[in-house]
């Protein structure tokens, strides 16, 4: 059985119209239920550690489940504004910690909001925990008074922790990113102070763009998901790399002087090509999900490494690592997971890698991928009101089926419903741009035909 309440990063919706502080509550209370079934050693009042983005409805939800966390005897550490990954971090890194909460919509926009849970170790939930913790909404827990309530406590000490993480973790010394010029936009988002405060430690010149959010600006014309600003400012100025993160700061994409772009799978390979390099990936292996380029485990394959293939989402890329002891895994969207280092996707983390690898062989971004050929890729993203009717649609089922056989078998049609967006997603990879062009289009007006 499938959750139906959760996506494929935690629960989302328009904030105060689908996701509610009264849905919230519920959902705390019943996580919390569920993650103290095993709660057996630690303090009496467990913690859970909690942070945000930036969007408007974050305060309202914070408010919510630091009812819901109190009224069960659970002391909430508010880290405030902070990337997702420094939440999974600080949980991983605690001893008293129950689990950590994310409020955040991720590369949504800012009318959106959601939240998603780490365990005790810092790792996402999985499905079927999900399904328990549904099961779970509207049974009353214990209730608790007096004494026994919990606290409302800052973490701010653990927002310094992380920051020191992200440079200790890849070994960078205060000197080491001396005279590299960095560009950065932070989508207006929960990486604004922390990302371009990363790359100055360690010596980065900074320049950064939607570092000044809001409430209602995060990934508005900003971010990984829309980096032509950043573009625009890699051609008209002098620099040596541009990174944009997006809302939660746990995906990256990165930008050329020259304003190519590159995405997750450029990403993964420069940072497997330098891990291989630098002896730290466990068994020359690497994780990558069933929408990444088709060229990407052709030419890992070329370096003598290993592709192993997963569905979409981070979280279901650290299941796969941890299964095989992998040490890295990442999609095209930008979530990269350096599983020695992290557990889970990390932007600011990503882009320090990058960068690392560029100042370590001297290399321009385009040359650290200039082994790295890819398929000719189209994604176009149909707005659906009925993203759960796909599997069932038999016109559509047929429309796929008959673009299969016009592309042959040289490369691949992927169909499938976001798990975070009221979309469908139509990839098409194939050798020839103007041929996945059309039938990505054709596909394209099918879906919105029947869904939308």
């Amino acid at each position: 059985m499938a959750p139906t309440l959760f996506g494929t990063d935690g629960v989302r919706g328009v904030a105060n119209v689908e996701l509610t502080p009264d849905l919230a509550f519920d959902l705390v209370r019943a996580a919390m239920a569920f993650l103290q079934d095993d709660y057996t050693e630690g303090p009496e009042n467990p913690r859970v550690i909690v942070g945000r983005d930036t969007r408007l409805s974050g305060d309202m939800f914070a408010g919510s489940i630091a009812a819901a966390l109190t009224s069960m005897g659970i002391h909430m550490v508010d880290m405030g504004v902070v990337p997702t990954p420094a939440v999974a971090h600080a949980v991983s890194g605690s001893r008293s910690a129950l689990a950590g909460i994310v409020i955040s919509a991720s590369h949504n926009p800012p009318e959106y909001n959601g939240i998603k849970f780490f365990d005790a170790h810092g790792y996402k939930l999985s499905p079927e925990d999900e399904v328990d913790i549904e099961g779970r909404m509207g049974v009353e827990p214990a209730r608790v008074s007096g004494a026994g309530l919990g606290r409302y406590l800052r973490g701010d000490g653990m927002v310094y922790d992380y920051l020191r993480h992200l440079r200790n973790s890849l070994g960078l010394s205060a000197d080491a990113l001396n005279g590299l010029r960095v560009a950065m936009d932070c989508s207006n988002g929960a990486g604004y102070r922390l990302g371009p405060a990363a790359f100055r430690s360690v010596g980065a010149e900074v320049t950064v763009i939607y570092d000044t959010p809001d409430g209602v600006n995060i990934n508005v014309g900003c971010g990984s998901t829309q980096p032509e600003a950043l573009v625009g400012m890699m051609l008209s100025g002098d620099y040596d790399v541009g990174f944009a993160l997006d809302g939660d700061a746990d995906r990256l994409v990165a930008v050329a002087p020259d304003g190519r772009v590159f995405d997750g799978d450029d990403i993964l390979y420069i940072i497997a090509k330098e891990m291989s390099e630098t002896g730290d990936l466990e068994g020359d292996t690497v994780v990558a999900t069933m929408i990444n380029n088709l060229g990407l485990t052709r030419c890992l394959s070329a370096l003598g490494l290993n592709t192993i293939q997963c569905p979409v989402g981070d979280r279901e890329i650290m299941i796969r690592m941890r299964q095989d002891g992998a040490t890295l895994g990442g999609e095209i969207s930008g979530h990269i997971i350096i599983g020695n280092c992290a557990t889970t996707g990390d932007g600011i983390l990503s882009a320090l890698a990058v960068a690392r690898a560029q100042v370590r062989t001297g290399s321009s971004l385009p040359d650290l991928v200039a082994d790295f050929e890819k398929y000719p890729q189209i994604v176009k993203n149909v707005p659906v009101s009925d993203r759960a009717g796909l599997e069932d649609n038999e016109i559509i089922s047929a429309a796929i089926e008959e673009a299969r056989e016009r592309l042959g078998g040289d490369g691949r049609i992927i169909v499938r419903a976001s798990g975070t967006e009221p979309v469908v997603r139509v990839l098409i990879e194939g050798p020839s741009r103007d041929v996945i062009e059309t039938i990505a289009g054709e596909l394209a007006e099918v879906v919105k035909r029947q869904l939308g």
